[in-house]
């Protein structure tokens, strides 16, 4: 992974390279096995609620979420508009925010690397309903219509099935480096992941029937994958930060070689999400500091969103369960 020019491999090694963009101070700790690495200053602090417009409050609002790491607070942007202005911003209960994911009714998850949650909240709303707690590292999310969240915990290395609107998990995943999790509209679960820390590849994805432990390795290989989605026809997209080439992989069903790879203005892809009619790619890339959103299937970039935005490490889609 690279940050400003500089290769920084994984996401804890990571957090180092972030915190000396923050301000001084004395930073917020991570937990367990990376407690000496430091976050950004102040991660841990009670921020208030943030803002929304009326346009984001509006039920039938398109709208992008995106995680700004720094600056501690995950930002609303409308779907449509050339790099438009934020219209929202979420800082309660926000410390660190990475992975995103918005479920059937609308509710934002956000994983908080800097206290170690995962908050929860509703539509139309700046303040969470609900938070997650018990998890080392949540680095992503993935929600299933109902409220179930799939997280990734990457310390101690597992995946932790929530029923929603409960803080005790009711399954979990030993694995170790996970990095992406997401579902198929089976519910079968896929976990992207790498097979040493801070960088060391290769990377794969497993793949879990609802509720089990027991998973299959899929056919592929990457050099060291992030997040992973699907899209409207069945094939699984995982962003690879190594490659060669680094890229958003697209494998249909049980191939060993990607059918297509989107490449254009990719530096760090991290975070995957869709719109509702699976033609529209968003990839929150913190290398570009950006949402870079592209046409899909073709894979062409369309736009680049970075109004107000300095680390870019998750994005969400309102539409996508609307």
């Amino acid at each position: 992974m690279r940050y400003n020019g500089v290769a920084v491999a994984g996401s804890w090694v990571l957090a180092v390279a972030l915190s000396a963009c923050a301000s001084a101070g004395n930073p917020a700790q991570v937990g367990g096995a990376t407690s000496a690495l430091p976050l950004p200053a102040g991660l841990g602090k009670a921020r208030g609620p943030g803002w929304m417009s009326k346009a984001a409050r509006n039920p039938n609002a398109h709208l992008i979420y995106v995680s700004d790491f720094v600056a501690g607070v995950v930002r609303i942007y409308p779907e449509k508009g050339s790099n438009p202005a934020p219209i929202g911003e979420i800082t309660d209960g926000i410390s660190g925010p990475f992975g995103l994911s918005v479920d059937g009714s609308g509710n934002l998850y956000v994983c908080n690397v800097g206290n170690f949650t995962v908050t929860e909240y509703p539509r139309g709303s700046t303040t969470y309903s609900f938070q997650y707690t018990g998890i080392g590292y949540p680095y992503s999310v993935s929600a299933l219509p109902g409220g179930q969240i799939d997280v990734v915990d990457e310390d101690p290395g597992q995946i932790m099935e929530f029923p929603k609107g409960s803080s005790r998990p009711r399954l979990r995943i030993p694995i170790e480096h996970p990095s992406g999790v997401t579902l198929d509209p089976e519910h079968n679960v896929y976990v992207a992941y790498n097979t040493g820390a801070h960088g060391g590849g290769p990377g794969y994805v497993n793949e879990y029937a609802p509720h089990s432990k027991t998973g299959t390795k899929l056919a592929f290989t990457l050099g060291w994958a992030t997040n992973d989605a699907f899209d409207g026809d069945g094939n699984l997209l995982v962003a690879d930060q190594q490659g060669p080439p680094v890229a958003i992989d697209v494998f249909p069903p049980g191939a060993s070689e990607p059918s297509q790879q989107i490449t254009q203005g990719l530096v760090d892809p991290v975070y995957l999400a869709f719109s509702k009619q699976r033609n529209r790619l968003f990839v929150a890339d913190p290398g570009a500091s950006a949402v870079l959103v592209y046409d899909y299937p073709s894979g062409t970039l369309v736009e680049t969103l970075n109004n107000s935005l300095t680390s870019v490490y998750g994005v969400a889609v309102s539409p996508e369960g609307l």
